[in-house]
This record gives C-alpha cells, structure tokens and sequence, in this order.
C-alpha cells in the first residue's frame, strides 16, 4: 500500500487494527453458520488472535465436522452450538447477543435475509448500516476512508440517511480518531438537479444541523476524492465552506442507495484481491458488532474486520459506562417532587415525578361533568380536589415540590399561544400567588366545553392547599401554525391549531433524541392515534401544521368524524335532526368506527377481524389510509424531509394500526413508535424545567375585550 499525503489529518490505518484490538479485552466471537470450510479456516486462524477470547460455530454439526475432517481441524465440544435450520440459527444468534455472551458476530453460511430478520430485533438505534473502512492505492492516495451502506439499507429517504451518516461518523471517532470527518453525500452530479433525487435529498441533508462532522452534498465520486478534479470543476471555492472543506478531501462517502455502495464495495474487493487495497467492515446498530462478509471476501479481510467490530464493541462498552456515570451524577441534581394532573371524560389521570422519573401513577374515578363555567366549574373543582387530596393521603407520603395541570381551551381571542410551561401559581414570601387570568380563560371564556379545562383550576386549587408552585404546559389551543396554514380557503375562517399538543411536542423531543438531533433542529411528522387523532407537522420545536383534532379536519377516529363533505355536511345542519350541541355530539361521540361498526372499542374490533368480519377489517383500512393521507401531506409540509414519522397514542399499541400504516408511509421516512403515554412524563418535564432555571416560565393574559 501507497503512504497516505501527509496534508490530511491523519487517521488509523487498518494494518493497525490488529495490533490496536490485541492491546483491548478480547471478545467472544460467534460465526453464524460457520460450516464451511471457509467458516473452519476462519475459525483455526481467530484462535490464534490475542483479540479473540473465543470462537464458536453456529450452525450444523454434522456440516461442521465434516468441513473441519477435510480441514484436518479438531473443534473444542465447548466451541459449538447445533441447530437444524438456518431459521434457529438466527434465533439463537439473536438471543447470544441479548444476553451479552456473542460479543461480536460474524456472517457465515446463512442467508442474511433470514439472519437480518433476527437481529433487528436487537438493534440499538433506528438505522442499522454497514460500515466499510478502506484503503486504496488509486483512490486519495490510499488514505484511510469509510463507505457507507452495501449491504443493510434497500431503502433511503431523509431520516435513513441521517442515520447512516451518523453511524459512520461514530466509526470515524470511536475507530479512525478522526475528530471532525468530512462527509460527501455522493451523487451522479454536484447540481441540485430535480429530476436526480439524490441530487436534492443531499441537498437538504447538508443543510441540516451536523454537530460533529462536515457534511456536503451533492459531490460526484470525482470530486469527493480527488483534489485535481476539483482544481479543474470547482477552481474558486471559498475557504471556510463546507463544500471546500469536503470536496477531493473526504474522509466518508454516503452512497445515494444500496446498489450504487454495493458496486463500489465489489469493486474494492478486486482491488483487494490485487493487493492494491485492503478493507473491514462492520454493520452498524445493533447490540454487538456484526459483520457482513461475502463468500468473495478474503480471510485477511475478514480478520480485520473483527479486530474492527473489537475496538468499536470496546468504545460501546467505554460509552455504557460513561452513560452510567453521567446518570448517577444526576443525583447530585436538585430532586423536586412533582404531582401531575390529567382530568379525562371518566377519571382524572394523576403522577407523582421525582424529576422526570415517574414513581407512582394512579387514575381516580371522575366523571366529567358537560357545560361547567363559572361557579359551577368551581364546584366541580372542589369536588375534585377533596376526591385527589383524600386519595394522596391515603396513599402518599411524599411532600410535594410542585403541580402541574393539563391546559385545557384557553381563549385566544385577538392572540396566539406559544408552546411552552405557564404559570398557574407561584409562592413569593410564603404567599400563594394566583394568576387569576390563566383560570378565567378556562373557567368563564373557554373556547369549548372539555375535560381538559379542569386541569388549571384544580391544579390551582391544590396548589394554595400544600403551598407550592402550579404550571401548565402544552396547552391544547398552542397555535404556532406557520402563515400558509392559517388560511381556510374563505377569509372570515382562519385555521388555527388544536389538537394532542402535549403529547405531539413530547413525542418530537423523544424522536430527536432517539435520531440524536437537536429538538429545535429536527423535523418531525407526529400521529396522535387515541380517541381523537391529530397528525402533524412538527418543525424546529413547533406544530407548523396539524390536522386541528376537534370538529376540525383530518381522519376519523373511533368516535369523531374528521373531514367531511362540505354539501352533505352543511344539509346535515338544516336538517332538522339536530340541535348544535346535538351535532356536535353526534360528531365527536357517535362518528369515525362506532358509526360504522356500533364499536369503538379497538381490541373489540381487533377480535371481529379476528374472527373474519370483512366490514371491520374494511373500516380500520378506511381509518389506517386517511391516517396515512395526512401524514403523507404533513411530510410535504416538511418539504418532503421529516427526520422521521412518529406514532404514539393508546392505538399506536395495536400492532394491526401500527403496520397498516408503516404500510403505506414507510418509505417516506423511518417509523418511531411510542407505545407508552407520554403525556403525563410531559406536564412533568415541563414544570422541571422550570424548576430547575432551564426554562422562564409564560403568562397568559387574558384578551383585553374580556377583562372585567
């Protein structure tokens, strides 16, 4: 091999991986299907290895044995694991690498299809990649590079980009010691060209937040890693630029699909073969460090390839353990106990936090009386709050730090409410401070009659009996629609947001930690699935646009209707039928699955289907693909570069809902799914913020028409 040009940073090169995994604990390495001859020589050669604690087969015995007679090889009884078919191969690998004793896995003779299937099961993060490292003498002078992915990613839109770029650069730092790598997002042409979509999406992914790599896109291979090329096509590129700092000198290289990264990967291996090059590679994303070998690939290749996946299985281990350490630094925090309220239509939802990690959630009986306001609200929050005080006492002991209610229809009249944890109530001087405005704006003036409209008042109520602090966050009326939104299509309606905005906002927060972006970096399509659904587009922190949940728009639901037919809809209202409180009734309780099904119970239904009703299974699809309309348009509200999709909900549980609509959207974006209720984590989250100085907390003013 050429010596790398000493004008680059330098990284590790790959003859170095071997000695640099021999210096580290040595892992167990499992051969998945390790039974042929190949599989035998690959095995005698890894005992030998400082870095390889263990090696053991996988696979069919007898298979084995013969290989290994023909080998003239003896296998330690210790060394192998039988199975019958290539099925329980991947089953068992699987369940190896879960419990910790497969360290490293290593591709055999078994189908990866069939071994995929099993360890995504595992995976760690939502991508999972392979990672190729390389050197090659006609290619930046030989220097060490990485490319990215030939062999796991069939499908590529923004989100999996993200991913793969992610997954590469931590191979960068945690293999290549290259602090900041600089990544060229390949394509047929440098241009932004729309009829090349490869052109456009590395367009909009260099644009995006990259914390620790250089990013640009599109380049041509040429101009990826060739500084002539460059000096010819891009002579006056300004210093500084990502594009200049990228351009003939990059350090990764993201293929624009897998077939394009699998022919340079074959083409590689022939330089391999020449000894002009040498390569390891390493997928990417799940529990332990698996490697994706073709049958082509040489036994050196291979070898380095696991003393690859030992040094990154090491960084893994290093990163664990600082993660433990940070969290128990974490308790040297101030610890603020914090009681969370949800009033629903049957019960009201309570959790106590301490911080943000929930120690005890309860639900007490309640049900939601309609038409309250005024003194007859007051009532009801009375009944309310000695119904949850004597439910506290007998059940904790706990002094509580602080509240926090659900936000119900605040009015907004001739105003806009920002997202964001407001005050309900604050403690100046050993004094309870009400902010009177916040109640008023659900108690007298709330834009409509729900449940949700208890969670100030009784949030207030118990705050001036234990003398703390009260907060609401996420109000459901938060409005931070973008200005094309807002038009209706007639100018005296003005679109403006309602919906699960609680749980929306939480969902984004976990999805960007969960892509590893920023909150108000990242872009996400957000589905709501419950009783009511709101889809949305959440961009840089805030709901650009959604579905506005209640007698709003968007798809029905188990109880309301959604869109509906503007003619049919306006003979409804002259019908004679029904008053308006009538039809809002029938509309939001009567409507979406129990109108068809007279259900709107989805495990009931879910039972039916079971059971070959043809007409529910008919109406879920109905349900699933407006759902799934919504989320397409959402996406073009994103510019067509949601970081991903995210469900969450009660329905977002049904695995039936869940995979009718990863039918149909997976390939606009990754799927995250949310099965746990993040609401109440939400009102909790919000109010710590708070309490800990990380956030000022709003005040809501009531419109100046209403004040008395």
């Amino acid at each position: 091999m050429t010596p790398p040009r000493q004008d680059f940073v330098s990284a590790i090169t790959i003859s170095e991986f071997q000695n640099i995994a021999a210096s580290l604990p040595p892992r167990r390495v499992f051969i998945a299907g390790g039974d042929r001859e190949e599989d035998i020589s690959l095995y005698t050669c890894l005992r030998e290895k400082p870095f390889v604690k263990q090696c053991v087969l996988v696979g069919d015995e007898k298979k084995m044995k013969r290989a290994a007679e023909k080998a003239d090889v003896q296998i330690a009884a210790s060394d192998i694991i039988s199975t019958s078919s290539q099925e329980e191969t991947a089953a068992r690998i699987k369940e190896l690498a879960r419990n910790g004793q497969a360290e490293i896995i290593q591709k055999g003779n078994i189908s990866t299809p069939i071994l995929n299937r099993q360890l995504v099961k595992i995976r760690t993060r939502d991508t999972m990649s392979l990672v190729t490292v390389f050197q090659a003498d006609c290619i930046s002078d030989g220097r060490t590079m990485i490319m990215t992915d030939s062999g796991v990613s069939a499908i590529l839109n923004y989100s999996r980009m993200t991913g793969l770029i992610n997954n590469a650069a931590e191979i960068a730092h945690s293999v290549l010691k290259l602090r900041k790598p600089r990544i060229a997002l390949l394509s047929g042409n440098e241009k932004v060209i729309p009829a090349l979509p490869s052109t456009v999406m590395a367009d909009e992914l260099a644009k995006a937040y990259w914390k620790n790599a250089i990013v640009y896109g599109p380049l041509s291979f040429d101009l990826a890693v060739d500084r002539e090329s460059v000096r010819v096509k891009l002579p006056n590129l300004t210093k500084g630029t990502p594009i200049y700092e990228v351009a003939g000198k990059a350090d990764i290289l993201v293929n624009p699909g897998l077939d394009a990264a699998n022919i340079m990967y074959k083409m590689l291996m022939r330089l391999v073969v020449t000894n002009t090059a040498s390569m390891a590679c390493v997928t990417v994303g799940i529990k332990a460090p698996y490697i994706i070998s073709s049958r082509s690939d040489p036994e050196k290749t291979k070898i380095d390839s696991i003393a690859l996946s030992c040094i990154y299985a090491n960084y893994l281990q290093k990163k664990k353990n600082i993660q433990i350490v940070k969290h128990a630094d974490t308790d040297l925090n101030p610890t603020f106990t914090i009681l969370a309220i949800n009033p629903g239509s049957t019960s009201t939802k309570l959790a106590l936090f301490e911080n943000a990690t929930c120690l005890q959630d309860f639900e007490v009986p309640h049900k939601h009386k309609a038409g309250l306001h005024g003194k007859t609200m007051d009532s009801e929050v009375e009944l309310y709050a000695k119904q949850i005080k004597e439910f506290l006492g007998k059940h904790i002991n706990k002094k509580i730090d602080a509240i926090v209610g659900r936000g119900g229809f605040l009015n907004r009249q001739g105003q806009r409410i920002s997202s964001g944890a407001y005050k309900i109530c604050t403690v100046v001087n050993k004094k309870i401070k009400v902010e009177h405005d916040i109640i008023s704006g659900v108690r007298d003036y709330a834009e409509m009659d729900h449940a949700s409209n208890l969670g100030i008042p009784i949030a207030a109520r118990l705050a001036k009996e234990y003398m703390v602090p009260a907060y609401s966050v996420d109000p459901v009326v938060v409005d931070e629609f973008q200005t094309e939104a807002r038009y209706s299509g007639y100018a005296p309606i003005e679109r403006r947001n309602v919906g699960h905005v609680l749980s929306i906002r939480a969902a984004a927060r976990k999805a960007a930690e969960t892509v590893g972006l920023p909150f108000d970096k990242s872009s996400f399509v957000v589905a709501h699935l419950g009783g009511g659904i709101s889809v949305a587009a959440v961009k840089h922190g805030k709901i650009i646009d959604s579905t506005i949940a209640l007698l709003g728009e968007g798809p029905f639901t188990p109880q309301r209707a959604g869109t509906l037919p503007q003619k049919d809809l306006i003979d409804l209202c002259y019908s004679g039928k029904f008053t308006r409180e009538e039809l809002n009734t029938e509309l939001t309780k009567n409507a979406g699955l129990i109108s068809y099904l007279n259900e709107d119970s989805l495990l009931k239904i879910e039972e039916r289907i079971a059971n070959g009703d043809t007409r529910a299974e008919e109406a879920v699809d109905a349900m699933t693909y407006r759902i799934a309309k919504e989320i397409g348009a959402m996406n073009i509200v994103l510019g067509n570069a949601a970081n991903a999709i995210v469900l969450a909900g009660g329905i977002a549980r049904s695995e039936l809902v869940a995979g009718k609509i990863t039918k149909r959207v997976g390939n606009l974006a990754q799927i995250i799914i949310f099965k746990q209720n993040l609401e109440m984590e939400a009102l909790a989250t919000g109010a710590l913020h708070v309490l800990l100085g990380q956030e000022e907390p709003l005040k809501y003013k009531l419109p100046a028409k209403l004040r008395n």
